[in-house]
């Protein structure tokens, strides 16, 4: 979605063997030869049966300690996008355009959106901007986009970085210009910096399909120019999730589904996410059983995809043109497992559409509080992060098989009565290690705390003005769960 709004009308081999296998990790994991050599005498072949069971034992432990080493980044695996760690990620979150699409290179408010219940935020990004030299001169500045990076991965939200200067354009040349940003030495240093959590969205809704004059050639295009920028991003020792929106203003999610699986060929690494945008007025009807067959259309071509941006309005000759139908579409998502990020926090060229009212997470607009409370789809609901993000690493042994459990992570949590007078119980999922109640006021200071280790606990907060409280729930000083209390 752009600043300005949108009219939406009616071969990279760094490894040498590719190893398959049940209980060995994902798909499409590469890894290197290791020759093993049996010397035994040829007359005893129950010692030489021995021995090369000890040996395959052996090579197996040395297989997986470097299987181990080289899943580092998030991945795929058929439609599921995997952690670092193994463990399976459903990306909850929001559009966030940090510096104020540029315009203010101090306003970085990602820490606000972390109070959200986020686990990714998708940042938008200029290579050559048309806004003026003001914005321009803040997206040269590479410190700003580490700076961006760095806050999300402090607050455990997965960036996911994307170029929007071509949103909505039909220019294939342009695209593949504008995707070498990702390959210039500062900026692959970056994403190698963060690359247990990075994920690269080449750019904003890119390219025509459907509305070309000619579909058939139009998706050829498509695929052609995508697997282009992969393979050169790749040729680059890239191995990071690649984001690829739909054509059509990022609509199409038909066409993601058709070609999925053919740009997932093309990658080396196999490592691709798509991701729709659901600004679906006309592309499904404005409606919720139009758009379940679409998501089911997509999900039975077994591709990992996501909707990049969810909103409540849609532009078209004017802004806010359209009132979408996104509450069934969230409640669809949800019940399918998949992932989305709402369009956006702040400073959008349509007010009802943000999150914010200012920016902070205590001014949330109507359409904001939905988005991060609502009980069935809500950001505060159920959105866990990734374990990588949480513990800093893998432990032992998860990374390997994706067996192990990490037992630290998100938790969900509700509490009851609610509203109350200020006394009232506080259910987890879990028991927690040094944990701690932070209650929250409207201007987004601590008012009260107080211990907690068990999964029910008692919490007293009396002599408190009746309104709306935010509460946090910490764990070894990191925060694992939040939601909403009303005191009457």
């Amino acid at each position: 979605m752009a600043l300005t709004g949108k009219l939406i009308p009616q071969s990279f081999l760094g490894w040498r063997t590719l190893l398959k296998g049940p209980g060995l990790g994902p798909e499409n994991t590469f890894f290197s030869h290791r020759k093993v050599y049996i010397y035994s005498h040829k007359t005893n072949l129950r010692m030489r049966k021995k021995l090369f069971c000890s040996l395959f034992t052996a090579f197996f432990l040395i297989y997986n300690s470097s299987f181990s080493q080289t899943v580092t980044t998030i991945h795929v695996s058929g439609r599921y996008i995997l952690g670092p760690c193994n463990d399976t990620l459903i990306l909850k979150g929001v559009n966030y355009a940090p510096y104020n699409w540029g315009w203010s290179p101090t306003q970085l408010r990602i820490n606000q959106v972390a109070l959200s219940g986020a686990n990714c935020v998708r940042l938008p990004w200029y290579v050559t901007t048309p806004d003026g030299p003001t914005p321009q001169a803040t997206y040269n500045n590479l410190v700003n986009l580490d700076s961006a990076l760095s806050k999300c991965v402090q607050n455990k939200m997965i960036p996911i970085v994307e170029l929007h200067d071509l949103t909505c354009a039909n220019n294939a040349t342009a695209l593949v210009t504008l995707s070498n940003f990702f390959v210039q030495p500062a900026v692959k240093t970056l994403i190698n910096k963060y690359k247990h959590s990075i994920v690269l969205n080449i750019a904003n809704e890119a390219l025509f399909v459907s509305w070309a004059s000619n579909p058939t050639t139009a998706q050829t295009t498509f695929s052609n120019t995508y697997s282009t920028i992969v393979n050169t991003i790749r040729s680059n020792s890239i191995t990071v999730p690649i984001m690829i929106d739909g054509p059509e203003c990022g609509t199409n999610l038909d066409l993601l589904a058709n070609v999925g699986q053919v740009l997932l060929a093309a990658d080396p690494v196999n490592n691709l996410i798509f991701s729709a945008h659901a600004y679906w007025n006309s592309y499904a009807g404005n409606d919720s059983t139009q758009a379940l067959a679409k998501i089911n259309y997509a999900l039975g071509k077994n591709i990992p995809f996501v909707f990049g941006e969810v909103a409540n309005l849609q532009d078209d000759v004017t802004m806010c043109q359209y009132t979408l139908n996104y509450k069934p579409w969230l409640k669809i998502i949800t019940q399918k497992k998949l992932g989305w990020l709402a369009w956006s926090w702040d400073n959008d060229g349509c007010a009802a559409r943000q999150m914010t009212a200012a920016g902070n997470f205590t001014n949330l607009t109507t359409f904001g509080s939905d988005i991060v409370n609502n009980p069935i789809y809500g950001l505060s609901v159920g959105t866990v992060k990734s374990k990588y993000l949480v513990l800093g690493s893998c432990g032992t042994s998860t990374v390997g098989t994706g067996l192990s459990q990490i037992t630290n992570g998100n938790i969900n949590s509700f509490v009851y009565p609610n509203p109350s007078n200020g006394t009232f119980a506080l259910k987890i999922t879990r028991k927690v290690e040094n944990g701690e109640f932070v209650l929250i006021n409207s201007l987004g200071e601590k008012i009260h705390s107080q211990k907690i280790s068990h999964e029910e606990n008692n919490i007293i907060s009396k002599g408190l003005p009746s309104g709306i409280y935010y509460y946090i729930i910490l764990e070894n000083k990191q925060r694992i769960g939040n939601g909403k209390v009303i005191l009457e």
